[in-house]
């Protein structure tokens, strides 16, 4: 996924509905492809979300043109920058935990002051449970020296005169696993007083057996290690209100997206609306492993649905009955009632060999056999009509049984009269 900057004011963390606090990425320095969002949707966004270089230290720090291309806009001073922690040139979050790099970040921290940004909220190095980034926490110590790097820049950004930052700490949604075990993003935590956002990277795709089954995705992204359900409680013990700062479908060139889904964006509507979010930003994009874009064209029934609770005439109101989302829900809590169901009779039900008075019953020379199921809540008229049917089955075995061969009668032998 694209390293990512956003764009927001957030001055408030009392709970908003889901249109308010929406904001998207539309692709590097397009303000003009932000306002064809926001033409289609209805209504304006809160948050406008953009990438940077990260090729050397050089470009990491140039933040000059991206302040060119939004300075002269309606978006200015709304800015939220996502900055890597180490660009493709190399490093390690080893020395960046000793303060090696504290002086670019220090560079970039006066710049962004110079810009009229010194109130901006900065995205840290993001997605750092995965293992497609530099700073990934997969290295030995990986989680401690992201914690200690974290701390350094922050330290070190602060200090610069005129800066005002906060920061979020954003791993993605489900971690990577390396030799069989998670890359627990907790693990990379750098303390209370570095962090203002907890944010988290969420796409619909999945490469579980399930996931052809939009209900089924959607629970392992609440259950999957560093998912939904944990971020919103580790942001809570922390104190912290949580962002989304990358959303969105995803159309995969594997197919392992979930492609056209009304259904992941209404759950997504619902966790956004009855959770503590500052912001969430949908990413209106397409890059060499999939389209992302709502309103690309491939995903219709999707868009239609993110209009209806995104735009103009969204309500924040809860989903009511009839929805994708609440259908998808009453089906799979039938499958599954059936399938519990199935299963616990075939545990109470018992195959026999029929006797009769106490010798095996058999037809046409083979053995018969009863089934038997000890049904919960049976009634004695149920068990009388089961009585009844197995002596109408011991009847129909005695009618096709073999018949013994009769012994011819012994011929007494004739005596001799005299």
């Amino acid at each position: 996924m694209a390293l990512t900057l956003c764009l927001t004011a957030l001055t408030s963390t009392a709970r908003a509905q889901p249109a308010d606090t929406l904001g998207v990425y539309a692709g590097a320095g397009a303000p003009d492809r932000v306002q064809a969002f926001e033409n289609t949707l209805g209504r304006p966004v809160s948050v406008v979300h953009d990438t940077t270089a990260r090729e050397s230290w050089q470009a990491l720090t140039d933040i000059g043109w991206w302040l060119a291309q939004w300075g002269p806009t309606r978006y200015a001073q709304h800015v939220v920058y996502t900055v890597p922690l180490l660009p493709d040139s190399g490093g390690s979050l080893a020395e960046g935990a000793g303060g090696a790099y504290n002086d670019h970040f220090r560079l970039l921290a006066q710049r962004l002051v110079a810009g009229g940004e010194g109130n901006a909220t900065l995205r840290l190095g993001p997605e750092f449970n995965g293992n497609w980034f530099k700073w990934t926490i997969a290295a030995p110590h990986g989680g401690a020296d992201f914690a200690a790097y974290w701390r350094q820049v922050v330290t070190t950004m602060r200090a610069v005169p005129g800066a005002n930052f906060k920061f979020d700490w954003c791993p993605n949604g489900g971690s990577s696993y390396v030799d069989g075990q998670p890359l627990k993003a907790e693990s990379a935590w750098p303390g209370d007083a570095y962090v203002d956002y907890v944010g988290l990277d969420v796409y619909d795709q999945s490469w579980a057996p399930t996931r052809s089954d939009p209900a089924a995705r959607w629970n392992e992204y609440l259950t999957a290690p560093d998912g939904l359900r944990w971020h919103r409680a580790f942001a809570a013990a922390h104190g912290k209100p949580m962002t989304f700062p990358e959303w969105g479908l995803a159309v995969r060139r594997d197919g392992y997206g979930g492609g056209d889904s009304p259904y992941f964006i209404e759950q997504m509507y619902e966790w956004l609306r009855t959770n503590n979010v500052a912001y969430h930003m949908y990413f209106e994009h397409a890059d060499g492993v999939a389209d992302y874009a709502i309103f690309g064209g491939n995903v219709p029934n999707a868009a239609r649905r993110f209009v209806e609770l995104f735009g103009a005439a969204a309500t924040g109101a809860p989903l009511g009955p009839g929805t994708v989302a609440t259908d998808a829900a009453k089906r799979t809590t039938k499958q599954l009632k059936k399938k519990k169901k199935k299963k616990a009779a075939k545990r109470r039900c018992v195959t026999r060999v029929l006797k009769v008075r106490g010798k095996v019953v058999r037809r046409k020379g083979k053995i018969v056999k009863k089934m038997t199921c000890a049904k919960r809540g049976s009634t004695p008229a149920s068990r009388k009509r089961a009585a009844k049917r197995k002596k109408a089955l011991i009847r129909k075995a005695r009618a096709h049984r073999k018949p013994a061969l009769k012994q011819p009668a012994r011929r007494t032998p004739a005596t001799n009269a005299g």
